[in-house]
């Protein structure tokens, strides 16, 4: 266990966090260390991220989650036919509780991910962070951090994962950073979601076996002050258009009421220009709706849409 501290004087907690993968063999899921794996795989050159938030207010969360499982499947992923995915990372925020085990029992994620959490045991009010990623690629470190400076319990989940340069001569390995967060929200909270933004930022700086990588979710953008908080930290974001380009929005298409919409979900990185390039995020999700086991609608599988992007390493 870690202390991060900041500006407040409040302690920000990382925490080692264990990574689980499903054995058929054992019925059920357990721990997956780096050592059982690591050298039975070559590391990837690319790894596609996704980052989706899945709306915990909204009812029938357990079928929203199949739905929103299903549509990576199919049309992110191209795995309708039983493929193999590629190498990836997927950052799910705002998963209900109940919609956990849902996320658990799909044979998808069973047979090709390692996932953490897979307990809500945790998770303080009904909702939380989970991390998914490809069996291809290996996790050499997992942590939970908890934001010290948070009126709504906010945090995020750390994986670390070996990636390889492009095999031009002799490849080398690295380890990349993925941060999957959720900042504090509302337009009062721009000061909290400042001190967070630091404190993950730090997570990608102050470190010897880190190279560099992603932090990626709900940044809850809702203020002009929150459009200059990554440049603020030195972070480079993955968007490359005007902020205010509508193909860009991530929320308020979908069940915001009578607020306008916004690009409320992000990818920032560490810019790395010898190591590695991301590309620019398209957008997932769109006007997917959700059905009961009756074929009934119940509304959308959630209020965001999600991002996908690509993070290539660079030939060295």
């Amino acid at each position: 266990m870690a202390a991060v501290s900041f500006q407040d004087e409040q302690p920000n907690i990382l925490r080692l966090t264990k990574i689980y993968g499903y054995r058929e063999g054992r019925r059920g899921w357990r721990h997956m260390s780096a050592r059982k794996y690591e050298e039975q795989l070559d590391h990837p050159s690319s790894i596609q991220i996704v980052t989706w938030n899945l709306d915990h207010r909204a009812p029938n969360p357990k079928e929203r989650m199949f739905v929103a499982l299903r549509h990576l499947e199919t049309y992110v992923f191209k795995c309708g036919g039983g493929q193999d995915p590629v190498a990836c990372c997927i950052m799910l925020q705002e998963v209900h509780e109940d919609a956990l085990p849902r996320l658990l029992d799909n044979a998808w994620i069973r047979k090709h991910f390692v996932v953490t959490p897979i307990s809500a045991e945790k998770w303080t009010r009904g909702y939380g962070n989970v991390t998914l990623v490809a069996r291809t690629v290996v996790v050499v470190y997992a942590g939970t951090l908890t934001f010290g400076y948070s009126s709504a319990g906010r945090g995020a989940l750390v994986v670390d994962l070996k990636v390889s340069s492009p095999k031009a001569n002799e490849p080398q390995d690295m380890v990349l950073r993925m941060i999957n967060t959720h900042l504090e929200p509302g337009a009062l909270g721009v000061r909290m979601r400042r001190t967070q933004l630091g404190v993950l930022t730090s997570l990608l700086r102050k470190t010897d076996h880190v190279r560099g990588g992603v932090i990626a979710g709900g940044m809850n953008a809702v203020s002009p002050e929150d459009t200059e908080l990554p440049g603020d930290h030195h972070l480079m974001d993955a968007w490359t258009f005007p902020n205010r380009n509508p193909s860009g929005f991530t929320w308020g298409s979908q069940d915001s009421g009578d607020l306008p919409p916004a690009r409320l979900d992000k990818v920032l990185y560490v810019e790395r220009r010898k190591a590695y390039t991301i590309d620019s995020p398209k957008r997932i999700g769109i006007g997917l709706r959700a059905f009961n086991d009756d074929g009934r609608d119940v509304g959308w599988v959630s209020d965001h849409f999600g991002l996908l992007t690509r993070l290539l390493v660079r030939a060295r």
